[in-house]
């Protein structure tokens, strides 16, 4: 993997405020090649080697809590390395779609972090020049003790609007939105993360209950999908119906863009049932040349059970049966999947509809 160091001694080892080389930088680190993995080795290794508020490896990190905020779904603002009489001397913004702001102070160790009235006064000042209420802060800690931070927060006037998060705990949180995509979609993957870190009206514990509950419902449905393919009780009774083609269609409609590939990759493959490597591949080839769908990762075997996780999710409400056959193969050590055969002629047709259909471009 990359190391941080390296891209620090590209642009010269300097980050510097309004700055050609911080601007180079920030745009290498918000590039969605990065894996998750990369981006929390990055933050590991500024922690490990930061030695100063003025260090690049602070300010590195600084800008890589800050470009997080966009792979989970805000809209961000890099704010200022260092304080400047007159300024907003914030280190970040992270801004939701409904107007709910954070206002970020990313430091690599609880060490020196004076008086939280200092964000404090960043969320009022900014709360009042924007006209919005809705400004919140986040401290979002690399190493170090941080129930003396907890307590100042919990003593002070911001303990409703302030909160702490340890980086490990927020790449977490990436991992998690990256999960539920293929099973809930972009948008509500993003709502989810995004009602973790907002400060929520917590006398109602409901509220919380309710969060936790969905998000681990539909988390543990991604890791049955990958561990097992049986049927369920209802299937084996035969309990759920058939489609009908009226039915069907409106259902597969509603995809999520990773479900959506690997229908189109499922009725574009010639041997059928196909091994998980074969769909995996062909739904990568689809999303390389239908760059509309908005996928850039590779799609992996946990995509490919997070969509089919999604597509029961959806049909069981219905009580519909499944419009995939899924099983493990022994001998081959992998999963095969169809689309069965009532059903591939109408989904064909939608996929060329949808303008998914790829398989001359590959012969």
């Amino acid at each position: 993997m990359i190391e941080i160091n390296d891209v620090l001694n590209l642009i010269g080892r300097e980050l510097k405020d309004n700055s050609e080389e911080s601007k180079r930088f920030r745009e290498f680190i918000e590039n969605d090649k990065w894996t998750t993995e990369q981006i929390n080795k990055w933050l590991t290794e500024c922690i490990s080697k930061g030695s100063g508020p003025h260090d690049p490896y602070n300010r590195a990190f600084q800008d890589l809590i800050v470009s997080i905020g966009k792979k989970i779904g805000f809209e961000i603002s890099y704010g200022r390395y260092a304080g400047k009489t007159g300024e907003d001397n914030y280190d970040g913004i992270w801004k939701r779609i409904n107007g709910d702001v954070l206002v970020l102070e990313a430091k690599t160790s609880t060490w020196p972090i004076g008086s939280v009235s200092q964000l404090g006064e960043y969320i009022d000042k900014l709360s009042k020049k924007e006209g919005n209420e809705n400004f919140f802060g986040l401290y979002v800690i690399g190493k170090g003790e941080i129930q003396p931070l907890i307590e100042q927060i919990i003593g002070s006037k911001y303990k409703d609007r302030m909160r702490l998060i340890i980086f490990e705990d927020l790449v977490e949180l990436l991992r998690l939105r990256e999960e539920l995509e293929p099973v809930i979609g972009k948008d509500e993957s993003i709502d989810k993360i995004h009602n973790i870190l907002m400060p929520i009206e917590s006398i109602n514990l409901g509220n919380i209950i309710r969060l936790i509950i969905d998000i681990a419902t539909k988390k543990s449905t991604v890791e049955g999908s990958i561990e097992q393919e049986e049927p369920t009780e209802d299937e084996i009774e035969g309990k759920d119906e058939p489609w009908t083609k009226s039915e069907l269609v409106p259902y597969v409609e509603e995809a999520t863009p990773y479900q959506r590939l690997l229908l189109a990759a499922l009725v574009q493959i010639d041997k059928e049932p196909a091994p998980m490597k074969k769909v995996t591949f062909l739904m990568n080839e689809i999303a390389k040349r239908k760059s509309s769908e908005g996928i850039s990762k590779k799609i992996t075997g946990r995509e490919l059970a997070g969509a089919r996780a999604g597509l029961k999710m959806r049909r069981k409400s219905l009580k519909k049966e499944d419009i995939i056959d899924g099983q493990w193969d022994s001998s081959e050590h992998d999963y095969f999947y169809k689309i069965k055969d009532d059903y591939k002629e109408t989904i064909i047709e939608w996929v060329k509809r949808e303008g998914l259909w790829i398989k001359e471009e590959l012969e």
